[in-house]
């Protein structure tokens, strides 16, 4: 190899390295630290009228039901939200969810039975709260079995919602419709199935989840860049 050859793959060397620098450089300095403040915190009960969950046009609906005069909610939760002050890169966490649970399910084969793993969940905040007192947030951590019929299936990852002050109520949405643009992407997975769903649903679909859960607790949760 020539000198010249030599230096040249040296500088093409340098300027790389340069370049990945930079670039993780650059992606340091796009995290947004935020500073989330919460009042009147901790422990709570989230109840959902009715949830849906949705792959490939395939929907697993749940809905509130009178079963033998008793109220059976379609989605229940339980977990904590303490009182204070966080100060954190997004998305910053905030509580936890310690217990979920759902009932009265169908899907396309029918009855729907859920499987929900891996607990506690993660509640974060993922961006500031806007004027009319709502914070983008997500469940991280989330692992849930479905069965209908001779079809099961696993997903996993992270669910992205809102928070609303004014009804302290959870809203689990799609990222397209949330107040704000969030800080980080979160999406749930799916990440195996049993091969009986028809190939409707397969490792790698990306689900989405709504549904809406009033907080049995008036926590008011505020989050501004640091």
């Amino acid at each position: 190899m020539t000198m010249r050859k030599r230096v040249g793959s040296a500088l093409i060397t340098l300027s790389a390295a340069a370049l990945a620098v930079g670039m993780s450089a650059s992606t340091a300095m796009a995290a947004t630290t935020l500073k989330v403040k919460v009042t009147n915190g901790g422990t709570y009960t989230a109840i959902a009228a009715s949830t849906v969950l949705t792959d490939n046009g395939v929907k697993v609906s749940c809905v509130t039901k009178k079963v033998s005069g008793k109220t059976v909610h379609a989605s229940t939760g339980t977990g904590k939200i303490p009182t204070g002050t966080h100060t954190a890169t997004s998305p910053v966490t905030v509580g936890t969810v310690a217990s979920l649970n759902f009932k009265n399910c169908t899907g396309p084969l029918g009855n729907v039975k859920t499987s929900v793993s891996l607990l506690p969940y993660h509640v974060k905040v993922d961006s500031t709260t806007t004027s009319t007192g709502k914070t983008d947030g997500m469940i991280t951590g989330i692992k849930v079995k479905v069965t209908t019929g001779p079809c099961s299936f696993v997903v996993t990852g992270s669910s992205p919602g809102y928070y609303n002050n004014s009804d302290h109520t959870l809203h689990m949405t799609t990222t397209g419709k949330l107040p704000k643009k969030p800080l980080n992407s979160a999406r749930l997975k799916v990440v195996s199935t049993n091969n009986r769903c028809l190939g409707e649903v397969v490792p790698g679909q990306h689900p989405t989840y709504a549904g809406t859960y009033k907080i049995s607790r008036a926590i008011k949760i505020r989050s501004a860049k640091a």
